[in-house]
């Protein structure tokens, strides 16, 4: 489509002193207002398309009605309706003496704008058309050849053009609050990223943001999209087609696109937080109960030199996550295997939240780096300072670290390229600063360890938290399923079973107010919530 940015000086000047002439200039040649608004836009449309294709005319009044008395000449021939006696054209120079008052150029200007917007949302199949005809001057008979089309087809849609965008001015259509008003919605996923990015690459900004949020529970056209976003319909008929194609939007009636995937709204947000906060009363003392009877065996699998408010800031989500695992199996939420499969080789599952002031961040990401022969795992806090800490490894470094712990090498039998990685390592904080063994400062696990560990599951106490998580599982299930559009339905087990996360803050935060943990004096070298695990491999 031509670009519609015109020179600054000869764009103002045909909007300021112009257009309104234009249009008494129409109305006097064709005696009908209807018909006058037609042929100013084309006309105006006509000068646009010039302009923005390079056209710096020295004598821009004389350049301009040259336009419009070509313009009126096409139309008059071409629907052989006005009279074929086109004369006394002095009239432009005339108009200069009767100018519109004030009310009259503010009523025009109106009219100018309601015709933009109709142009900006014509759809592909007339947008083509009315571009080759107005923008490239191309004609009828070239048009019809080159889409394939009869000459009546090509001349029945650009009748309908016009009587789309007269009806559109008429009716006064407004754009939606979202066009100057753009909100927020954030996403939480699990499962494997495509190959582009996606879905983080196709929803990392404003507008398609704002389309998922407008379109859920809410299928919209794209000329509806348009103006509730205010955005022209060549933009808005890609952003769609990409959305789509990613599996964020789905087409549910002909020209009909909804939100393929769950958004909590802010009501729902917050009936979960309270929830979650109150089973947290029971839930998280029994947490701290459990771990207590498991403290010492998991000091000795993994060494002593770890004290317990260090342990407890790995051991409480990874504590919760083991327990929202098997609340999810005996609920039927599906695993990594059972998520649907993407473009570009993707695999996840994703739900959205409306912007919602929360009391606090419930918030803890779950990252992993690294391959079979071990995964670095990163509690992502969501508490003033603690959210990177001393950063994440990436698979290179994870690689380096867990076959030098796994086989006991000494610093001085590594290679130039593992030394590198190891005193990086230990200046960042990962590592112990030892001349000769390798020392990491975070808990190791191995099979083993998870093997023994697995007996804690038969304590009474981890009974009892099953069995409350179990109940908030079917709580939110509830709480969500509330708003759920129908077709979504098979996404709630998914969706319920991502918030049982949120229970690692909420137990992390008791902890913090009982003085079971406490907040690291270097942050920017803390390795608290994280761990290697050895002989896992990462989905």
């Amino acid at each position: 489509m031509a670009n519609l940015d015109v020179p600054a000086t000869a764009g103002a000047a045909l909007e300021r002193s112009h257009l309104e002439k234009l249009y008494y200039f129409a109305l006097r040649k064709t005696g009908s207002r209807h018909e006058a608004e037609d042929l100013a836009q084309e006309i105006a449309v006509q000068a646009l398309a010039s302009l923005a294709g390079g056209s710096r005319p020295a004598d821009f009044d004389r350049w301009l009605w040259a336009v419009a008395r070509n313009r009126y000449a096409r139309w008059a021939k071409e629907r052989r309706r006005r009279s074929a006696d086109v004369h006394d054209e002095r009239v432009l120079s005339a108009q200069t003496d009767d100018s519109p008052s004030a009310e009259a150029s503010l009523v025009r200007a109106g009219e100018i704008a309601a015709l933009r917007r109709e142009l900006a949302l014509l759809t592909a199949e007339y947008r083509d058309i009315v571009v080759a005809y107005y923008f490239a001057g191309e004609r009828i008979a070239d048009i019809a050849a080159r889409l394939g089309v009869p000459e009546g087809t090509v001349k029945r849609r650009l009748h309908d053009c016009r009587k789309t965008i007269r009806e559109g001015i008429e009716m006064a259509r407004e754009t939606g609050v979202r066009s100057f008003k753009a909100e927020q919605v954030d996403f939480s996923k699990s499962g494997t990223d495509g190959r582009d990015g996606s879905p983080w690459s196709l929803i990392n900004r404003l507008i398609p943001k704002n389309i998922l949020l407008a379109a859920y529970r809410n299928p919209m056209t794209l000329e509806e999209l348009s103006l509730e976003l205010g955005v022209a319909m060549p933009y808005m008929e890609e952003e769609v087609r990409l959305l789509t194609e990613g599996t964020l939007l789905r087409e549910v009636a002909k020209g009909r696109y909804e939100t393929d995937f769950i958004i909590l709204d802010k009501d729902t947000r917050l009936a979960i937080f309270r929830k979650l906060e109150e089973t947290g009363r029971t839930f998280a003392p029994l947490l701290i109960e459990l771990l207590d009877a498991a403290i010492e065996d998991v000091q000795r699998a993994i060494g002593q030199r770890f004290e317990r408010g260090f342990l407890l800031w790995t051991l409480i989500p990874l504590a919760v996550d083991s327990i929202a695992a098997e609340t999810h199996r005996g609920g039927g939420v599906p695993d990594y295997h059972a998520y649907t499969l993407r473009p570009h080789g993707g695999r996840w599952e994703i739900v959205g939240y409306e912007k919602c002031d929360l009391p606090y961040n419930l918030f803890i990401g779950h990252n992993g780096s690294g391959e079979g022969r071990g995964i670095m795992f990163h509690y992502k806090l969501g508490l003033p300072g603690l959210w990177d800490r001393a950063g994440e490894l990436n698979h290179f470094e994870t690689r380096v670290l867990a076959d030098a712990i796994r086989t006991g090498a000494a610093q001085e039998n590594l290679s130039r390229v593992e030394a590198g990685v190891i005193r990086n390592l230990i200046e960042r904080g990962f590592l112990a600063d030892h001349p000769e063994r390798i020392i990491p400062n975070f808990p190791v696990f191995r099979r083993e360890h998870r093997e023994a560990l697995r007996s804690y599951k038969e304590h009474p106490a981890y009974i009892k938290l099953l069995d409350i998580m179990n109940g908030l599982y079917r709580d939110v299930h509830h709480l969500i399923g509330q708003g759920c559009p129908a077709r979504l339905a098979e996404q709630l087990k998914y969706v319920s079973g991502a918030q049982l996360y949120d229970m690692r803050m909420i137990c992390l935060r008791h902890a913090l107010a009982e003085g079971h943990i406490a907040e690291p004096e270097q942050p920017e070298r803390s390795t608290i919530a994280m761990y290697l695990d050895l002989d896992l491999k990462m989905e």
